[in-house]
């Protein structure tokens, strides 16, 4: 018998069965106790591996704690040529016809320059469109175009809404996941979505309507798996809710990260993953009814 081969397999299968745990003041007995107690196994988060529930959900309070007190991240200002400014030096405008659509967005202080022309009749929303695919250099895409059913559910859909996107396609052999947007491209979404799905992106845009139409569309869709809090604000009780969730789905891996105006968590468990959104605590308040989960149901499962 090759014993130097069996003492390296039990080696391996030892430090696969009990990891180093990244918990601050874990070590082996305690791994091993917290394990037998009350633990499916360890969990990754960021790329550390903690053994049992207390390191994992003090982990994930620092992680809550750092992304609650920084600022709302705002999609960083590009220098562009302005949209107006563009459609006249293409010829799609008059003088007279940007001054006046200008001059009704200052009275009325709402709206884009874009919705303007089209309201007054100067532009069409195509026109509008294909001038916003210039400005951004990114591709348009026709709205009977094919979409990938499949990766729809791979975004939260109070993200889509709040950042007016759409999941296009998802390309897993090359991993990259084409988004669409209709009013600019947003490169805090874009980056976000890279780090939790550890993908890269491609942006496209699409016309306002055809926007509002498939918004309208994935609304009415039940969406198992993605979990809204409106009201947790506080990065213990957040950590302590995505422990609860990752014991009891028996998750292998999870993740957070801030995105615009709300906390996306996500828990991955047998290559199914399931949605966990908090809104930031320094995010402006939303009148709007939360309706993707509601907290007695949280209570109930937090229980």
């Amino acid at each position: 018998m090759n014993w130097r081969g069996w003492l390296s397999g039990v080696r391996i299968q030892w430090n696969q069965s009990h990891s180093r745990c990244a918990g601050r003041g874990c070590n082996l007995q305690r791994r091993m106790w917290r394990r037998i107690a009350n633990w499916h196994g360890s969990i990754r988060l960021r790329g550390s591996r903690y053994c049992a529930p207390h390191c994992f959900e003090n982990a994930a309070d620092k992680y809550f704690s750092e992304v609650c007190t920084s600022a709302v991240a705002a999609s960083p200002v590009r220098h562009r040529m302005p949209l107006g400014l563009l459609m006249l030096s293409r010829g799609l405008l008059s003088h007279d016809q940007l001054q006046t659509a200008l001059r009704a967005q200052q009275a009325n202080g709402c709206y884009r320059i874009g919705e303007w022309l089209e309201k007054l009749g100067f532009a069409t929303e195509q026109q509008v469109t294909t001038a916003l695919g210039l400005q951004w250099a990114c591709p348009v895409l026709a709205w009977k175009a094919p979409r990938d059913a499949g990766c729809l559910r791979m975004l939260p859909y109070r993200l889509l809404k709040h950042f007016r996107m759409l999941p296009v396609q998802f390309v897993a052999a090359t991993r990259i996941f084409y988004v669409a947007f209709c009013d600019g491209i947003d490169y805090t979404a874009l980056y976000a979505i890279e780090q939790m799905l550890d993908c890269r992106t491609r942006a496209c845009l699409i016309s306002r309507s055809s926007m509002d139409r498939e918004l309208e569309h994935i609304g009415h869709q039940n969406r198992a798996g993605d979990l809204l809090f409106e009201s947790w604000r506080d990065p213990a009780a957040m950590a302590h809710l995505t422990c609860t969730y990752a014991l009891r789905l028996g998750a292998e891996e999870a993740r957070i990260m801030g995105c615009g105006e709300y906390i996306w968590v996500r828990l991955i468990s047998g290559g199914e993953a399931t949605t966990l959104l908090f809104r930031h605590p320094l995010a402006a308040p939303q009148q709007e009814d939360a309706g993707v989960a509601d907290h007695s149901f949280a209570r109930r499962v937090a229980g």
